[in-house]
C-alpha cells in the first residue's frame, strides 16, 4: 500500500527494517478506538453518510472484539498496525472502508494511539504499585510487624526499630510513585486526532468533538506541536525507572535478608529456584530479577532520550524506534508489577534471635540521657564513643552489666537509676514525630492507608470512565 509515488517497490531489507507491526500489536485497540471516534466525527460533519458511517463502526466495532481476544493476527507485510487497520476495513467494506483515513494522517493518529495506550497502561501500573503497597502494609500491621530489627546506615547497625516501620518506607516509595503516575496520566489531557500530519485539514473537521469522544480535554491547538510531542511518553519512561529503583531496592534488602548472614526473611517457594549442583540452596531469583530490571529501565528512559535529542519539527521516523523503547519499559514494569505483590505477600519474617546482641545501638540514647543531665551533646557523644572503644578493647559487652564502669564513665545516669534501653525497648523511647514509637509507627501506616484507598478509589472511577467510553464509541448513537 502507499507506494503509487514510486516507481520501485521498497526493497525488502529496508521494510523489514522499517515495519512497527512487533511492537505494534499493543496499539491495535487504541488505534480503533481513535478510528471508532473519527468515523463520527466525519458523520457529524457530514463527511460520511449515515449508511457508511454505521457500517464503519460496525466493522471497527468487530475488529476491536478480535484485538481484544488477541485473534486479529497483525500482517507484517503492511508496514504498520495503522494500515493493517484501514486494510482490514477495506477488505469487508471496499470503497467505504477506504473512507476512514479522511482528513487524517498516520503522523495524527499514532500520536492519539500512545496516548490512550499511555492511559490505560499508566492505570494498570498504578494498580499493580497498589497491590505492592497493600502487600507491605498487611505485613507492617500484622504479628511480624512488631519484630525489633536494628536499622542501618551504611549498612551497619544504627539504632533498632520496628519492622513495620522499615516495610513502611517501602510502602511510602510506592505511594509517590503511584502519584507521580496518576500526575503524568491526569496531563494526557489534549487529543492530537484532526491535526493531520503537520498542518491540519481543509476539510471541515472538528477535533474538539473527537477529542471529546475519545475522553480527552481539549484538542490540540497546535497540529505541528500536536504530531511531534512526546512528553507523556518520556515522563512515563522516567517515573517507571524511579519505579524500578524503589522495586531493586525491595528487591536487594530481600536477597540480603533471605541469606543466613542476616536470616530475616524467608522467601515463599514459589519464588525460588535451587542450585544445578547443590541441593541444599533457596536462591533468590525472582527478587535478584526484579532488582536487575531498574538497569533496563533507567536505560530504556536514556535511550529515549537520546532519541528525542535534537529532532527537528515536526514528525520523524526517529519516534518509531522511540516509540517501540517505550512500550519495551511500560511492559517490563508491568510484568514485574505482576509478580512483584503475590511475591511480597507470601514472604514469612523470621523473629530476631532470642540472645540479642550487645547493646551498641542505644549509643545515642545514652548521649541524650546525658544531655539531659546538662551535658553538651558533642561532649556526651565523645564520652560515649571512649566507653565503646574501651569495651570493645577489653572484649566486653556495650553498656552492659559492669556497674562499676558504667558508674565511673557515667556518674550521672549511674546516680539517676538510668538503665539503657535493650533492643526490644528501643524503638519505644523515640516518640517524636515520624519516630519508631509504635504510636508513631502506627499513625503513619493509617496515612498510607488513607492515601491507598484514595488512589485506589481514583483508579476505579477511571476504570469506569474508560469502559464508558469504549461502549460509547462501539455502540453509542451517531
Amino acid at each position: 500500500m502507499l507506494r503509487r509515488r514510486f516507481h520501485n517497490p521498497l526493497d525488502p531489507t529496508a521494510k523489514a527494517f522499517g515495519s512497527s507491526v512487533t511492537e505494534d500489536a499493543v496499539l491495535l485497540a487504541p488505534d480503533l478506538l481513535s478510528s471508532l471516534a473519527h468515523v463520527r466525527m466525519l458523520r457529524r460533519q457530514g463527511l460520511l453518510t449515515s449508511k457508511d458511517a454505521r457500517a464503519l463502526i460496525r466493522v471497527l466495532g468487530g475488529l476491536l472484539g478480535r484485538a481484544r481476544t488477541g485473534t486479529f493476527a497483525l500482517d507484517p507485510d503492511l508496514e504498520d498496525v495503522h494500515m493493517n487497520v484501514e486494510s482490514e476495513v477495506t477488505l469487508v467494506l471496499g470503497d467505504v472502508g477506504a473512507r476512514l483515513p479522511t482528513g487524517r494522517s498516520r503522523n495524527d493518529l499514532v500520536a492519539t494511539d500512545i496516548l490512550l495506550y499511555l492511559r490505560t497502561a499508566l492505570l494498570d501500573i498504578i494498580e499493580r504499585v497498589l497491590d505492592s503497597q497493600e502487600a507491605l502494609l498487611h505485613h507492617a500491621e500484622g504479628a511480624s510487624g512488631r519484630f525489633v530489627y536494628p536499622a542501618a546506615t551504611h549498612l551497619q547497625d544504627a539504632q533498632c526499630v520496628y519492622l513495620g516501620q522499615w516495610l513502611q518506607v517501602h510502602a511510602h516509595r510506592f505511594a509517590r510513585d503511584a502519584e507521580r503516575l496518576r500526575e503524568i496520566r491526569e496531563r494526557i489531557r489534549t487529543c492530537p486526532l484532526g491535526s493531520g500530519a503537520v498542518a491540519g485539514s481543509s476539510l471541515p473537521l472538528d477535533p474538539r468533538y473527537t477529542a471529546k469522544l475519545l475522553g480527552f480535554e481539549e484538542a490540540a491547538s497546535n497540529s505541528i506541536d500536536a504530531v511531534s510531542d512526546r512528553d507523556a511518553s518520556l515522563e512515563t519512561l522516567l517515573a517507571i525507572s524511579v519505579l524500578g529503583v524503589h522495586v531493586s531496592g525491595l528487591a536487594e534488602e530481600w536477597v540480603l535478608w533471605s541469606t543466613s548472614q542476616f536470616g530475616r526473611l524467608r522467601l515463599d517457594d514459589a519464588f525460588v529456584t535451587t542450585s544445578s549442583l547443590m541441593p541444599h540452596k533457596r536462591n533468590p531469583d525472582m527478587a535478584e530479577l526484579l532488582r536487575a530490571e531498574a538497569g533496563a529501565l533507567t536505560g530504556l528512559a536514556t535511550a529515549y532520550l537520546a532519541v528525542l535529542k535534537g529532532l527537528p519539527l515536526s514528525y520523524n521516523r526517529d519516534l518509531q524506534v522511540g516509540k517501540r523503547i517505550v512500550i519495551e519499559g511500560i511492559e517490563r514494569a508491568r510484568k514485574a508489577l505482576t509478580l512483584l505483590p503475590t511475591m511480597i505477600s507470601s514472604a514469612h519474617f523470621l523473629p530476631p534471635p532470642k540472645s540479642a546482641p550487645g547493646r551498641a545501638t542505644a549509643s545515642v540514647e545514652v548521649a541524650n540521657a546525658l544531655v539531659e543531665k546538662g551535658v553538651p551533646f558533642r561532649i556526651a557523644h565523645e564520652r560515649v564513643a571512649q566507653h565503646l572503644r574501651d569495651v570493645e578493647e577489653e572484649g566486653g559487652v556495650p553498656f552492659g552489666t559492669d556497674f562499676g564502669r558504667w558508674a565511673r564513665d557515667f556518674p550521672e545516669l549511674s546516680t539517676a537509676g538510668w538503665k539503657v534501653p535493650s533492643p526490644a525497648e528501643e524503638p519505644e523511647v523515640r516518640r517524636t514525630y515520624g519516630g519508631s514509637s509504635l504510636s508513631e509507627v502506627r499513625r503513619d501506616r493509617n496515612a498510607l492507608r488513607t492515601a491507598l484507598r484514595n488512589m485506589r478509589s481514583y483508579a476505579s472511577v477511571e476504570r469506569d470512565r474508560e469502559a464508558r467510553i469504549q461502549a460509547r464509541l462501539c455502540s453509542g448513537p451517531l
